[in-house]
C-alpha cells in the first residue's frame, strides 16, 4: 500500500481509534485524583465530605480547588463534570476521539498531505513504545484531561493559527479571539512556553504583528495564561520547601531519565549537523519558534522540583513534532513505507500484552467494586499480580496500568489507612463508615491464621510489613535499626544513594496505620526505600 494513499492514512487513524477505545474502555477504578474529584473541594480538609450533586456545587467546589490546588480552571471543571455527571463511557469515547485528532493535528501540523500517514504512524509510535508516561498522560482518568486534552486543544489553536497566517485582523477575529483564552489557561507546564514564545514573536515581527489575525488570539491566550499564574496554590505547589540546588538535580533526573523523544531529536540533529548542515540551518530557522518553545519547556523540567515521568510529557511532544518534521524531509520514501511497516508491527505486538495486563486490572478493579457494595464491608481484601512472576508482563503493567489499589512507599495514598482523605472519599461514596483495603494475601491469612503476623513479615510483593499488636495502641513511629554497610563494595549509583545513618525513623503518621481486622489489631506499614530496606536489622515501634 502506497504511502501517499488517502484511504490507508484513514483505515489506520480508524483502527488507531478503536484500539484507543479498547484501552480506555478497560479503565479500572482507583483510589487516587479521579476518587477526588467526585467531591467538592473545601478549604479546610478536616470539613464533612461533600458528594459533588449539581453545578452550583461544581462551581463552589472549582472556586476553591483555584485557591487550593492548581489554577487550571478549565480542564478541571471539565473534569469534575464528567467524572461527577456523565457516564464513563462518555468520557472514554471523547478520550478515544481526541487521540486520533491528536495524530491527525501532529501531522498536519509538520509534513505535507503525502506524508501524513508516515507521520500519524511516528506520533503515535513513540507515545505508545517510547515516550515514558503513556499510563498517566493517555491511559488515566485526570491525566488524560491534564495532558492528552490540553496537548490536543493547544494543537488545535496552534494550527489554526498557521492557517491564518499574514492575514490582517478583522472584526471577525477580534470577535472569536476572547475563546483563546481557555485554551491558554490548559497547564501552566504548556501554556507558559508557547505564551513565552509568542511574546518573543511579538518582538520578532513588531513592525507588522499588531495588524495581523494572529494577535488577538495570541494576547487572549496569554491573558488565560495568566490566570493560571495567579493561582495562589500553583505558587505554594511550585515552593514545595526545595533549594534550587535541589530543584536541578531533580529537574536533571527527570530531563535524563524521562526525556526519551528529546534526545532522539538531539541524535538526529547531530546527524544532520555532520550530514547536511544547509539543510539543518534551514530547518532550525523555520522552526525557530517551536524550538524556542522546546528549550522554554526544558528550562521549567529543569527548575520545576520534581521527577514525575508525567512531568516530562509535554516537552517530549514538542520534541516529538520537530522530530517527525526532521524525518520527514531525511527519510526517503522507500524508507518511510519500511518505517511504517516497522513502527506498526511492533506497535501490534505491544498491543496485545497491554490489552491483556489492562483486562487483569479491570477484573481485579471490579473483585474490589463488588466488595465496596456488599452491606457493612469495610475491609477490602485487593487481589494484585505477583511482582516479579514475569519480568515482561511487569514491564507492561508499568507502562499500560494504572493500579486500582497501590501499597508501595511512593503511592500518593494509604490503602490501609482508613484516614487518608481518598479512603474517606471512598467510604463515604459507597456509604462506609471506614474502608481498609489490604492486599488479599495478608486479609486471608489473618482470616485463617489467629497466630500470622505474630512477629513482622512482608506480604506477598514486598511492599508492606505486618505485625500483630497485643491491642489497638497509638503508635508515634516505627523505627528501622539498621546494619552496617560497607558503601565502597556498592555500585556507583548505590554509593550515591546510600543511607548513611544507624536508624532509620518513619514518623510521618502517612507510611504507617493501626488496622483492626477479625477482632485482633495490627500495625501495617510500609517498605522502606531500598537504601534501608537492604540493612534492615531489627524493626520496633514507639
Amino acid at each position: 500500500m502506497k504511502i501517499q494513499s488517502r484511504n490507508a492514512y484513514i483505515i489506520y487513524l480508524l483502527v488507531v481509534g478503536v484500539c484507543m477505545l479498547w484501552m480506555q474502555l478497560l479503565d479500572a477504578f482507583t483510589l487516587s485524583d479521579d476518587m477526588a474529584y467526585r467531591f467538592v473541594w473545601h478549604e479546610d480538609e478536616r470539613e464533612p465530605l461533600e458528594v459533588v450533586g449539581n453545578f452550583s456545587d461544581l462551581i463552589r467546589s472549582q472556586w476553591v480547588h483555584y485557591y487550593t490546588v492548581n489554577g487550571r480552571w478549565v480542564v478541571h471543571s471539565v473534569a469534575q463534570a464528567l467524572l461527577s455527571f456523565a457516564p464513563l463511557q462518555l468520557y472514554q469515547i471523547i478520550s478515544a476521539l481526541l487521540f486520533v485528532w491528536l495524530l491527525y493535528l501532529g501531522a498536519r501540523l509538520t509534513v505535507g498531505s503525502k506524508q501524513r500517514l508516515f507521520a500519524s504512524v511516528l506520533i503515535c509510535f513513540f507515545l505508545f513504545v517510547v515516550s515514558a508516561g503513556f499510563r498517566t498522560t493517555m491511559l488515566w482518568s485526570m491525566g488524560t484531561f491534564n495532558y492528552l486534552w490540553t496537548t490536543t486543544f493547544t494543537l488545535a489553536f496552534l494550527l489554526y493559527l498557521k492557517r491564518l497566517g499574514p492575514e490582517k485582523a478583522t472584526m471577525k477575529h477580534w470577535l472569536l479571539a476572547p475563546l483563546s483564552l481557555f485554551v491558554g489557561c490548559s497547564h501552566e507546564a504548556l501554556a507558559l512556553p508557547v505564551a513565552i514564545t509568542f511574546v518573543v514573536y511579538f518582538f520578532a515581527e513588531r513592525k507588522t504583528v499588531f495588524r495581523r489575525a494572529v494577535f488577538p488570539y495570541m494576547c487572549w491566550y496569554m491573558v488565560g495564561m495568566a490566570t493560571l499564574l495567579l493561582s495562589p496554590a500553583l505558587w505554594v505547589r511550585a515552593d514545595s520547601g526545595m533549594t534550587i540546588g535541589q530543584r536541578f538535580i531533580s529537574g536533571g533526573i527527570n530531563l535524563f531519565f524521562n526525556m526519551r523523544i528529546a534526545w532522539l531529536l538531539l541524535l538526529t540533529i547531530i546527524f544532520l549537523y555532520r550530514k547536511n548542515r544547509a539543510l539543518l540551518r534551514q530547518k532550525c530557522w523555520e522552526y525557530r519558534y517551536v524550538y524556542l518553545c522546546l528549550v522554554m519547556s526544558l528550562g521549567i523540567i529543569a527548575v520545576c522540583g520534581t521527577n514525575l515521568e508525567r512531568v516530562a510529557f509535554f516537552t517530549d511532544f514538542i520534541a516529538l513534532l520537530l522530530l517527525v518534521e526532521l524525518w520527514s524531509t531525511v527519510v526517503g520514501e522507500r524508507w518511510q513505507r519500511h518505517v511504517v511497516a516497522a513502527c506498526t508491527v511492533i506497535m501490534a505486538l505491544l498491543f496485545v500484552p497491554a490489552i491483556w495486563v489492562r483486562s487483569e486490572n479491570y477484573c481485579y478493579s471490579e473483585k474490589i467494586r463488588q466488595q465496596l457494595m456488599e452491606p457493612g464491608k469495610e475491609l477490602i481484601a485487593v487481589e494484585q499480580p505477583q511482582k516479579g512472576a514475569s519480568c515482561v508482563m511487569d514491564f507492561f503493567r508499568e507502562r499500560y496500568v494504572y493500579p486500582s489499589v497501590e501499597f508501595g512507599f511512593y503511592c500518593c495514598y494509604m490503602a490501609f489507612n482508613a484516614d487518608d482523605s481518598n479512603i474517606r472519599e471512598a467510604a463515604k461514596l459507597y456509604n462506609k463508615r471506614q474502608l481498609t483495603f489490604l492486599p488479599a494475601d495478608v486479609v486471608n491469612r489473618m482470616a485463617t491464621d489467629s497466630t500470622a503476623y505474630v512477629n513482622y513479615e512482608l506480604d506477598a510483593n514486598k511492599e508492606l510489613y505486618v505485625w500483630r499488636m497485643d491491642q489497638g495502641r497509638q503508635v508515634e513511629s516505627v523505627v528501622f535499626n539498621l546494619k552496617p554497610e560497607d558503601t565502597s563494595a556498592l555500585w556507583p549509583h548505590q554509593r550515591l544513594l546510600a543511607y548513611h545513618g544507624d536508624t532509620y525513623v518513619m514518623d510521618d503518621h502517612h507510611h504507617y496505620s493501626v488496622v483492626k481486622a477479625f477482632g485482633r489489631y495490627y500495625l501495617v506499614f510500609t517498605r522502606p526505600t531500598t537504601n534501608v530496606y537492604r540493612r534492615i536489622d531489627t524493626i520496633e515501634w514507639q
